[in-house]
């Protein structure tokens, strides 16, 4: 957990602003496109955008503790999480999903977990090519928390809830866990 801690703490200060970080991921085939988050949900809670060469610090740091997470680091070009508290969980922002939804699957991405109810909608995302996932979408929408999460570079499905929990991104990392997407179960892990 205190390499956790450590690890965020110093991609937060050395990281380029968020804005720069995203220009510099557009051009990989994994990028997805949120749109204008902020003037549906309001300013996010946590906001990261971490490119290829602080994952690659990541990974070198995290190499002792973890040498899988460390190897996983390696292969991805950017993550990026908006994470918004008690958003408007209006028709207005099921729609943006939607649309966001759409859009991402007139790109070739395919969805792969939509979940529509009244207390959460879900859609979960992949960019794959010459099979390999390029990209992982994710969009949650709950009564008092909305997450975007978009983790550009070549992995495999398990891996993300993997990401995930080195980003302290609990929610995602539970769903996938799950075995929906064909994740492990952390259960055991007694630092959790």
């Amino acid at each position: 957990m205190k390499l956790k801690i450590l690890l965020f703490s110093l991609v937060s200060m050395l990281a380029l602003p968020a804005m720069a970080q995203e220009d510099m991921l557009k051009d990989f085939p994994g990028y997805a496109d949120f749109g204008e988050l902020n003037s549906i949900f309001g300013e996010p809670s946590v906001q990261i955008a971490v490119g290829g060469a602080l994952l690659g610090l990541v990974s070198t740091l995290s190499a002792s503790e973890n040498a899988e997470a460390a190897e996983l680091f390696k292969r991805l070009h950017g993550v990026r999480v908006n994470v918004y508290e008690n958003p408007p969980m209006s028709s207005g922002a099921v729609d943006y999903v939607k649309d966001v939804s759409s859009k991402l699957s007139q790109l070739g991405w395919e969805s792969v977990v939509t979940v529509n109810s009244d207390e959460e909608q879900v859609r979960i995302f992949m960019k794959i090519s010459e099979e390999e996932i390029k990209g992982i979408t994710v969009m949650a929408l709950e009564e008092d928390e909305a997450v975007f999460v978009n983790v550009i570079g070549n992995l495999r499905p398990d891996e993300l809830a993997q990401v995930m929990d080195n980003f302290d991104m609990d929610m995602i990392g539970e769903s996938l866990g799950n075995g929906s997407l064909g994740g492990g179960d952390d259960d055991d892990d007694p630092e959790k």
